[in-house]
């Protein structure tokens, strides 16, 4: 069990926070294998077809358990930063990493060399990561976000009309708040004093709680609750009204800025060029959708309250992804597991 200590400072300065697809990414990879998961529910709800390349990323993140914490880069605001940090990472972080991983049949040889930092493994793990992105999560993210936003909202007002002691209890059933310790139950022994630092507290997709000890803040990552899930609407390809009055890219576009992006970033998660989606974030703030403002050379887009209150208000329609030529049904190479270890 982890015991997080905290005093009035550390109280004082715990806040929510909403995670990145960057920080998810390795996470989603384990909850994508385990049948009971609100992740892979939404996923399947799509055309649920993975390129065989990304399967890789599956074969490195065991269903149930720890997730190398090297594949979650704290905070990164693009997909080319991300891979750039977990591909930075020294290899004896790697080795230890998955040297803890109880590995059914022995590690891979790809595993092997990543564990032995190669540089040609490690070139193969930024492009089986890109493609993992691309074609699982990327598709998912507005709504993941829209989960995770419904979440925070819920918990701002339990803050509010409960107070501090009834919010951290009620996180999850493996969290606990007494006489100034935080207890997050689990396999890891640990007494960690705060010592002021404070906590962000982030809804993850995760199926368990954990605390991202390898972070520069201290994280408690917990499950998003399943009213939260439950308050999207269900995914319908056919009736996507958002897309039927903007057309599917601008409809795409407001929705991936439920978060601010760059316009370059914009482009790259959209797949689109930088000039179609600064065009399509003028036309957007054009119609007071969103707001669009420099820092230094970038130009960063975001929604304005209209625009998060347009999406809030639609169903999303998932995006087929683009095909590779080799492409598997999920449902024929998923492993098929008992109960979630984690839960």
């Amino acid at each position: 069990m982890l015991r997080l200590r905290l005093g009035v400072d550390d109280l004082a300065r715990t806040t929510f926070a909403a995670p990145t697809p960057y920080c998810e990414l390795a996470v989603s990879a384990q909850v994508l294998q385990q049948p009971t998961s609100q992740f892979r529910r939404l996923w399947r709800a799509g055309p649920a077809r993975i390129p065989a390349p990304a399967r890789q990323l599956l074969g490195l993140v065991p269903a149930y358990g720890s997730v190398p914490t090297f594949l979650a880069p704290e905070s990164c605001t693009c997909l080319d930063e991300a891979l750039d940090v977990v591909q930075s990472t020294p290899a004896s972080r790697i080795q230890a990493e998955l040297a803890e991983i109880p590995w059914s049949s022995g590690p891979s040889s790809w595993v092997r060399a990543l564990a032995r930092g190669s540089v040609d493994a490690l070139a193969e793990l930024g492009w089986v990561m890109r493609i993992y992105y691309d074609h699982v999560m990327a598709p998912v993210w507005p709504t993941v976000q829209q989960v995770v936003m419904a979440e925070m909202r819920g918990r701002a007002w339990q803050l509010a009309t409960e107070g501090a002691e009834a919010t951290l209890n009620t996180l999850h059933p493996r969290i606990r708040w007494r006489d100034g310790v935080l207890e997050v139950g689990g396999t890891t022994e640990a007494d960690i004093d705060l010592a002021g630092r404070g906590l962000r507290l982030m809804p993850s997709v995760w199926t368990r709680p954990a605390v991202a000890m390898g972070w520069k803040q201290p994280t408690l990552v917990y499950p998003v609750r399943p009213s939260s899930w439950a308050q999207q609407s269900p995914v319908d390809a056919l009736h996507d009204r958002l897309a039927a009055v903007l057309g599917k890219t601008r409809a795409r576009v407001l929705r991936a800025l439920v978060r601010e992006h760059t316009t370059s970033q914009l482009a790259r998660e959209l797949g689109i060029s930088p000039a179609s989606a600064s065009t399509h974030a003028a036309a957007l703030r054009g119609a007071g959708l969103v707001t669009t403002r420099r820092e230094g050379q970038a130009v960063r887009h975001a929604l304005t309250e209209l625009g998060q209150a347009v999406v809030s208000a639609n169903p999303r329609n998932l995006p087929r992804p683009v095909s590779t030529g080799t492409t598997q049904d999920v449902a024929a190479w998923f492993p098929r597991h008992g109960g979630d270890e984690g839960t």
